[in-house]
């Protein structure tokens, strides 16, 4: 099966193979297909490198004491959001 983020599965709740859920409380949506399940295994690979290239990448760093001045341009004051005519 295939869990959606943030969703709740009840307890005790008895779900089919290959079920793909969503939702609070988690409903399914559809079987999930050999396509899918390809799909997902890739991507969470990808997350797991992700994490092995930050542990083995990633420098110790201080922290910054005051701000940069990055001269980061303020909007002007004659921008005005987007409102739909009446």
């Amino acid at each position: 099966c295939i869990v959606g983020a943030m969703s709740f599965v009840k307890a005790n709740e008895v779900i089919p193979a290959r079920s793909l859920l969503v939702g609070n409380p988690a409903k399914i949506i559809r079987t999930v297909s050999d396509e899918m399940i390809k799909w997902k295994t890739e991507g969470t690979k990808v997350y797991q490198q992700l994490a092995r290239d930050m542990h083995t990448d990633w420098k110790e760093c201080e922290p910054l004491r005051e701000e940069p001045d990055l001269n980061i341009p303020v909007a002007s004051p004659e921008y005005k959001t987007f409102k739909k005519s009446k």
